[in-house]
C-alpha cells in the first residue's frame, strides 16, 4: 500500500520540480522503466523457479514456506520498480514515469494469491 501513498504524493508534488540527480545522463527516459520492466522479469524469474522448487518437496508446511517466500519476493521486485518510477516521477517532473507506475501498480494487484489457483480448480 506504500505504492498508494507514494503515487498520492506524487500527483501533489509532481508539478514542482525537484534538484535531486539520481541516474544524471540523457538515457534516464529509457532506462527507468527499463529498469522496472527488468525488475518485473526478476520476480517472474523468482516465481518460476520457486515453483519448480516446490514440486521437488514432499512436505507439505515447507511448500506452503516457499510458495509464501517466492509471493514475498516478487511481490518487493514489482514494489522496487514502482518506487524507482515514483521517486523518478519527482525528481523529473515528468509524468512519462507515472503512467509506467501505474501500470505497475495494476500489475501489482493482480499478484495476489488466487485461492482456486492454488488447488488446482479455476
Amino acid at each position: 500500500m506504500i505504492q498508494l501513498v507514494l503515487t498520492s504524493v506524487v500527483l501533489y508534488v509532481g508539478s514542482e520540480t525537484a534538484k535531486i540527480f539520481l541516474l544524471p545522463f540523457e538515457g534516464n527516459t529509457y532506462a527507468i522503466p527499463g529498469i522496472a520492466f527488468v525488475l518485473v522479469l526478476l520476480g517472474r524469474f523468482v516465481w518460476n523457479n520457486g515453483m519448480k522448487d516446490i514440486n521437488t518437496s514432499d512436505n507439505l508446511l515447507e511448500k506452503l514456506e516457499l510458495l509464501t517466500k517466492i509471493h514475498i519476493w516478487r511481490w518487493v521486485l514489482v514494489q522496487l520498480g514502482t518506487l524507482i518510477l515514483l521517486a523518478y516521477t519527482l525528481v523529473d517532473s515528468n509524468f512519462y514515469y507515472f503512467i509506467f507506475a501505474l501500470v505497475n501498480i495494476v500489475y501489482f494487484f493482480t499478484l495476489r494469491p488466487k485461492i482456486f489457483g492454488l488447488i488446482g480448480e479455476t
